[in-house]
């Protein structure tokens, strides 16, 4: 059986459960991202609950993406974050997640492309023409 459906070229990402305690979760939305950006598929990450943390200046920086052989060049979350970013990927953050852990606009990277939450995200999710994943 043959099916006529092209393959995605855009995903979205919901990162929520990458909390900045558990650092050892919060570079594998990043290297998702990254790869898929790789593949030219363009992608967005929605940033929301104690992840948007993750966009604020200096925190990504200060956090271990892994201890030991599978980290070998001991990279930051914010490499992982700079990769995705080098492919184009776009970083959104959560105006009410960002009022709820108290993260001002004006400590948020630069690279952040937009404030948007979860209706711009279920846009994505209710769109034929998108995937999603969630972290």
């Amino acid at each position: 059986m043959t099916s006529d459906a092209r393959p995605a070229d855009k995903l979205a990402l919901l990162v929520w459960a990458a909390d900045p305690s558990q650092p050892e979760l919060c570079a594998t939305p990043f290297y998702f991202a990254a790869a898929a950006a790789a593949m030219d598929v363009d992608v967005e990450m929605y940033f929301t609950a104690r992840s948007v943390e993750l966009l604020r200046t200096g925190v990504a920086e200060s956090l271990a993406a892994a201890a030991g052989p599978g980290n070998p060049g001991g990279k930051t979350v914010a490499d992982f974050r700079r990769e995705a970013l080098a492919f184009g990927v776009k970083l959104f953050a959560c105006p009410t997640a960002l009022a709820s852990h108290g993260v001002p606009a004006a400590e948020l990277i630069p690279q952040v492309t937009a404030q948007a939450g979860a209706a711009a995200y279920l846009g994505r999710a209710l769109d034929p023409a998108w995937r999603t994943l969630g972290f």
